[in-house]
């Protein structure tokens, strides 16, 4: 046990139990900081992630040019 664990056992113990419930509530707290793996990643990767769950392969195949070429054929068909 290094010597600040050592220290802050001996510290904990000396406390009356009423309050080393403070005292774990702060570790609690503490813990949380901690970094996992998990953790590690940023919020936009677990949601990127999140949303790959629910993806589905799409059932036909799209021809992007040709619904672009239609869309645009129908905003502009009275500018010539």
């Amino acid at each position: 046990m290094t010597q600040i664990k050592k220290r802050a056992f001996d510290i904990i113990q000396k406390l009356p139990d009423d309050k080393v419930v403070f005292v774990v509530r702060i570790l609690e707290g503490l813990e949380g900081l901690c970094i996992s793996q998990e953790d590690e990643k940023s919020v936009s990767q677990r949601a990127y992630q999140n949303l790959q769950k629910y993806r589905k392969e799409g059932l036909q195949e799209v021809d992007y040019k040709a619904e672009l070429e239609q869309a645009l054929e129908e905003k502009y068909e009275g500018i010539s």
